[in-house]
């Protein structure tokens, strides 16, 4: 039985193969057991709703003896078995050719959860293929593959199987089987009314015919208008030839029709091609013959040519103009090739070695200038619009909301530590009166000392984070150490105004606001006063981007011999010294602008003294 295996892409549709498989005009008789042409429609919209590059997949299966429709069937469910499908989603045909019967199965690709197994497809079907011929009593049919299969039969404990497909592998190292023609080129030749299987038949008892001789079953496919020639492969199978009609319609493979091993086949060509470089003298003869032919053809064109020179103009023919003026064409264009091309900057390789020595000096130049005038203070590097003032405001309340907890908190402790010690001083006959006040004052004391603490770092923390102050806040210490609670205490004591600001809501959210707005000012006054430092530094850039602009396109009113000089300073790799040429030319042309130029000269080496 032989088993063959095609994969249907998404891309092709179901359109093809379903006129193949439900209604070939060449069976004499189509039972369709399971299955329509709606299901393979369906199953090939689930794969491209999927994004699966298969739809379908199509086994083809004919066993070499007569079987029943349920047999087939049965073996149709065994494939669906070792692929892990779905039996119950296929579609099953068989088809009656010639009084044999085979059949064919039409599997989804998409099996609801999984993709239909595709590994090692050819030696699974060729195995249970075997094991069916074997349950049939069939006459078991050589494989590919029948090592591999005797092999895995051992591992799943079926040895008897195992022996009898083994003895039916070649031994002695010779070839594997292998089909005669692709299903593609059989389908070919049936569009094109050849028979095929019996032109593989005839190709087969000529080459048995010609005793191993190329040169004779060459002679022998003549006979039957047939060719062999070398194939249009480049890959590692180049050597490989194939055979076709008179019409170039291809037949097949020699190695696939005559069942020659590629390696016996290379030793024949080999062979074929050392008899005729040793006997044949005709490609000799024939390079000879052409030499001849073009040297003759030369000469009596160019005489031709020098005759036209010499007629009068006037009797000259319109297509005896034309082959002059293409021969002056033609000399102009070998003149062309000893001047200097014209080459791009993108490829300064082709430059002499001078001018790419200045090529690369008037860019790091021309970089170096830009980045000047293309340069940012820091605070402006920041990415994105800048924030309106109350979103501002607003993030730092949020941002501070642990902050604005712990300073209420703060502050109700020490509220309530002034009450308790009011409540005792109040109080005349109390137990230890005395050491309860000290030890209220003390509360009090620490109380104080922690709200000035949390007050102090709140503050900090908003005027670093605006950028109001560079000093970064020192962490919180809490609780706040006794060599500190005295200085705490001032620190509360001068900033009560700023303490019941922070308290309130509102009034918090306006003094947040008033020292955002100050960190806008100071940032646009810090940019501006930058950018003023720089401006000097910015025109000495602008000048020099001008001079060496000059120099790389000099202008058209520079004479020949400023022009020219520059022209060599440059072929030399001497930037600078085509700059100060250049500046020179400017202050003799140009007295009352020496000042100007000036700028030029001393800006030409303002990016060599920032590079040290």
């Amino acid at each position: 039985m032989i088993v063959q295996e095609t994969r249907i892409k998404t891309s092709s549709g179901h359109k093809a193969v379903s006129r193949h498989v439900l209604a070939g005009a060449k069976n004499e008789v189509i039972r369709v057991l399971e299955g329509s042409d709606y299901l393979l429609k369906d199953w090939m919209k689930e794969a491209r709703r999927e994004g699966i590059r298969y739809g379908l997949r199509h086994i083809a299966f004919n066993p070499a003896e007569s079987v029943t429709d349920e047999q087939l069937a049965s073996f149709a469910e065994r494939i669906c078995t070792e692929l892990s499908a779905d039996p119950d989603r296929m579609t099953l045909v068989i088809h009656q050719k010639d009084g044999s019967t085979h059949g064919h199965l039409l599997l989804p690709e998409w099996q609801q959860d999984h993709v239909l197994s595709s590994k090692f497809t050819w030696q699974r079907l060729e195995k249970i293929a075997r094991l069916e011929e074997l349950r049939l009593g069939h006459s078991l049919v050589p494989g590919r593959h029948d090592h591999a299969i005797a092999k895995a039969l051992r591992i799943d404990g079926n040895p008897d199987a195992a022996d009898r497909i083994a003895a039916l592998a070649p031994q002695d190292g010779a070839a594997r089987p292998v089909a005669a023609y692709t299903s593609q080129a059989r389908r070919i030749t049936e569009r094109q009314d050849f028979d095929l299987p019996t032109a593989r038949r005839e190709i087969l008892s000529f080459w048995q015919a010609s005793d191993n001789d190329l040169t004779a079953f060459q002679n022998l496919l003549a006979t039957k208008h047939w060719r062999m020639r070398s194939g249009d492969r480049t890959d590692g199978r180049r050597d490989n030839h194939i055979i076709e009609t008179q019409d170039g319609m291809l037949i097949g493979s020699f190695t696939r029709l005559t069942k020659v091993r590629m390696k016996d086949f290379r030793r024949l060509l080999e062979k074929e091609a050392a008899i005729h470089a040793a006997t044949d003298l005709s490609p000799v003869v024939r390079r000879l013959k052409r030499s001849d032919l073009r040297r003759q053809q030369r000469n009596s064109v160019n005489q031709a040519e020098q005759d036209l020179l010499w007629t009068e103009p006037s009797l000259l023919s319109k297509p005896q103009r034309q082959r002059l003026a293409e021969r002056a064409q033609a000399e102009v264009k070998a003149i062309q090739k000893h001047l200097p091309s014209i080459a791009s900057p993108l490829y300064p390789e082709k430059f002499s070695e001078g001018f790419q020595v200045y090529l690369k000096d008037w860019k790091r130049e021309m970089q170096a200038a830009r980045a000047v005038l293309n340069a940012r203070h820091p605070l402006e590097k920041c990415s994105g619009p800048e924030s309106p003032l109350d979103i501002q405001t607003h993030c730092i309340l949020q941002m501070m909301q642990d902050g604005w907890k712990k300073l209420r908190h703060a502050n109700h402790a020490v509220l309530q530590a002034r009450k308790d010690l009011n409540d005792l001083e109040a109080q005349q006959w109390v137990f230890s009166r005395q050491k309860k006040i000290s030890e209220a004052e003390r509360q009090l004391q620490q109380a104080l000392a922690q709200l000035a603490e949390i007050l102090r770092y709140v503050v900090e923390f908003i005027l670093y984070h605006l950028g109001l102050s560079s000093r970064k806040p020192a962490p919180l210490q809490i609780p706040v150490p006794m060599e500190q609670e005295m200085s705490r205490q001032q620190y509360l004591e001068n900033r009560q105004d700023l303490l019941q600001t922070l308290l309130s809501e509102k009034t918090r959210r306006d003094w947040i606001k008033d020292r955002c707005r100050e960190a806008e000012q100071q940032r646009a006054r810090l940019i501006e006063e930058w950018h003023d430092e720089r401006q000097p530094e910015k025109d000495r850039a602008e000048a020099h981007i001008a001079a060496l602009l000059d120099v790389a396109r000099p202008p058209k009113a520079l004479p020949d011999t400023v022009r020219n000089t520059i022209r060599d300073l440059k072929q030399q790799g001497r930037l600078h010294d085509a700059l100060e040429r250049m500046n020179l030319f400017y202050i003799m042309e140009n007295p009352p602008k020496v000042a100007q130029v000036t700028l030029h000269v001393h800006s030409a080496n303002f990016v060599r003294r920032g590079n040290r």
